[in-house]
């Protein structure tokens, strides 16, 4: 009986230890790819919290990049979209009704 829960505990840390460290293989490249996931794993966070790691675009930087600023003096703007996106209007003939 004792022999039974002695190694019952003994198998319960072991494979507890073996699955805290299996992010230790993972590179932080491999990390900084799942903190652009739209819900990041806890432990996942707290790996790279734990090595100190800035990602940017799912890689690992050295330093984080300014972000583009679209305030001014008369509030937010925003970039003018490219032209060739934009859809040509065609005026429809066969409406009994014009603009």
């Amino acid at each position: 009986m004792y022999k039974k829960l002695l190694y019952s505990i003994l198998g319960l840390l072991i494979s507890l230890s073996a699955s805290a460290n299996y992010l230790s293989d993972w590179s932080n490249d491999q990390l900084c790819g799942w903190m652009e996931s739209s819900s990041i794993p806890k432990h996942i966070q707290d790996e790279v919290d734990k090595r100190e790691i800035l990602c940017s675009r799912g890689i690992e930087v050295s330093t984080l990049l300014e972000a583009d600023s679209y305030e001014g003096e008369n509030g937010t703007t925003f970039p003018s979209p490219d032209p060739s996106l934009i859809p040509e209007v065609k005026p429809d003939n066969m409406s009994n009704y014009s603009y």
